[in-house]
């Protein structure tokens, strides 16, 4: 693709988006940048006649009036158009952040995010809209409209003087502008896509030695030396490859801006000629003079060209981040066919393999788990328990075979995703409330949160944060307070058992109790098992103790299932899971515990 044809797309995508966003600001913008450049116009012509009317002695009110006004009207259309800027801004940030949301979830899966060209191009669209500079770009643009339009006056004024100096003069500022523009391209093109996975490689060393989370360890192990020469050798490659990027277009803006000196200095030496031999009187010089300053305009304008060509640059890429999301497998609606109450899973022949990797994880893995059954997963890392887990929330497809929850794909369909409640073993801790953190929805039962938080024996929770359930969980607010990691776990419990009361089919437990002692396993089971009565269940857990109350275990090996059946029965065919059991049973009782076979 040619540089112009670039510039084009970035042109035509740039005021689709903004129109879009704010469709009154495309209409009152362009009449505001006219009535700026009339205006200009106006004051550059009238100065010239009112220094010529006290020059010859005429009156000189009537262009002492023109002057005040063209004076006045300018920055007001400026001021006016940033107003419309501002409002329009609004609207197009809110718009790229639905588009960069749109991009991230569109595709049913996750796989598009573990990308790191894919996850990079999202983290630096997000950093630039949410800075500075992307919050002023739209402004920027206006701005350089109207700057724009008042050369074109500026272009009216010197042209009435000499058509072949005003030619010369702006065809050297748009041959400067050109090259400046170009050197903007690829700063915004190098900023925005070709290093982003380096630079935020930089900026999560630098946020490991800011933030809360990481500053016990950090500190603990004396990472800050470490963290710091890591991110200065990062971040040094990272301007080393920019200069180098850089180095050529902006040798060419230089040059672009030393042949431009020139030709403004040649013009004004020939005007100051003609007003040597009287071509010219002084009134006209004035406006001459203005004039030819006035033809910057269509050259560089430094950090509006910067923001004006950033936008369009953000643009573009926000509309290849969803052109690209949409080439991959959408959703569809099919909430008529998912239906309500214990779910039935089947598996057929599946085999996975993750995109980082060259060997499947599944290789040929048939389940069936009829409605209402409790299944327990068990084996030795590695052999795709929680990859089983990611397949059934539809969070990949498969490479071969099929998964189905009653007969529909969680993959392909959201509303039989949402048949599936889980809690992953790394679940998330929202920094939200924690009503918010259990109901995660706009739906709100009365009573049902809290008596979810009871059955995921919350009771603790409750008292750590008073019985107040708009807390924040997180001390860096106001009144909010941290979760212990076994708490954390019991509103992850919480919230998946909302999920199955507002209709999902399948509870899916990854490691469910890894924060709790065992007594409090022992607890949260007991109660678990009653209140999933008639909902089908999948538990993953490496605590034997624990899936032993599954009405079938499944043994995970690498080639696919070993061995299925109750914990009794495991148990009497002596085979790996009885032997694993025995291995744990053993630990815990040298402990001084007690396992029940």
């Amino acid at each position: 693709m040619t540089q112009t044809t670039q510039r084009w797309q970035r042109e035509v995508t740039f005021w689709r988006h903004a129109r879009r966003a704010y469709p009154l600001g495309t209409v009152v913008g362009p009449g505001l940048v006219v009535l700026a450049a009339v205006a200009s116009f106006a004051t550059m012509v009238a100065t010239g006649r009112l220094v010529t009317a006290v020059v010859d002695g005429d009156p000189v009110w009537t262009w002492l009036a023109l002057v005040v006004a063209g004076m006045i009207t300018q920055p007001v259309a400026m001021a006016a158009l940033d107003a419309v800027g501002a409002v329009h801004q609004v609207r197009l940030t809110e718009q790229r952040h639905r588009m960069i949301a749109e991009a991230a979830l569109a595709p049913h899966g996750i796989g598009h995010l573990e990308d790191p060209q894919q996850a990079g191009r999202v983290a630096a669209l997000t950093e630039h809209v949410r800075s500075a500079v992307g919050l002023q770009e739209i402004g920027s643009v206006w701005r350089v409209l109207a700057i724009r339009a008042t050369g074109v006056a500026a272009l009216v004024v010197v042209a009435s003087w000499s058509w072949w100096i005003a030619l010369g003069v702006l065809l050297a500022q748009l041959v400067q502008g050109h090259l400046f523009t170009s050197y903007i391209d690829v700063v915004n093109r190098e900023l925005l896509t070709e290093s982003s996975v380096e630079r935020r490689r930089a900026r999560y060393l630098f946020q490991r030695l800011t933030v809360r989370d990481a500053a016990k360890e950090v500190r603990l192990f004396g990472l800050t030396p470490w963290l710091l020469g890591e991110y200065a050798r990062t971040w040094e490659a990272v301007n080393d490859n920019s200069i180098r990027a850089r180095r050529g277009a902006m040798r060419r803006s230089l040059a672009g801006a030393v042949l431009l000196s020139a030709g403004i200095a040649a013009a004004l030496a020939w005007l100051v000629r003609d007003a040597w031999v009287g071509a010219v009187g002084v009134g006209a010089v004035v406006t001459i003079v203005q004039g030819i300053d006035g033809l910057a305009s269509f050259g560089a304008l430094g950090d509006q060209s910067v923001r004006s060509g950033r936008a369009r640059e953000t643009e573009l890429r926000l509309a290849e981040l969803v052109g690209g999301a949409a080439g991959l497998p959408a959703l569809t609606t099919a909430a008529s066919a998912a239906g309500r109450g214990a779910a039935r899973v089947d598996l057929d022949d599946v085999t996975f393999t993750y995109p980082s990797r060259t060997e499947p994880t599944l290789r040929g893995l048939d389940l069936h788990v009829p409605a209402g059954q409790s299944v327990a997963i068990v084996g030795v890392n590695g052999v795709g328990k929680s990859t089983l887990i990611k397949l059934l929330c539809g969070l990949y497809p498969p490479d071969a075979g099929t998964v189905r929850i009653d007969g529909l794909d969680p993959a392909a369909a959201d509303d039989v995703r949402r048949r599936v409640a889980v809690i992953f073993q790394e679940f998330v801790r929202y920094h939200l409330s924690l009503r918010d953190n259990v109901t995660m929805s706009e739906g709100r039962e009365p009573g049902a949160f809290e008596e979810a938080l009871a059955d995921a024996a919350g009771e603790d929770v409750l008292g750590r944060v008073g019985g107040d359930w708009d807390t924040v969980l997180d001390p860096g607010y106001a009144g909010g307070t941290d979760l212990s990691g076994g708490q954390w776990q019991r509103v992850a419990l919480a919230r998946a058992l909302l999920a199955v009361r507002r209709g999902a089919g399948v509870l899916v437990l990854d490691e469910p109790t890894a924060a709790l002692d065992v007594r409090a396993e022992a607890q949260i089971f007991d109660r678990f098992l009653q209140v999933t009565r008639g909902v089908t269940t999948v538990l993953v857990s490496h605590r034997l103790s624990s899936v032993r109350h599954a009405e079938r275990i499944v043994v995970l090996g690498p080639d696919g299932i070993v061995e299925d059946g109750s914990h009794e029965e495991l148990l009497a065919r002596d085979g790996d899971y009885a032997r694993m059991f025995r291995l744990q049973a053993a630990r815990f009782a040298s402990a001084g515990g007690r396992v029940q076979a």
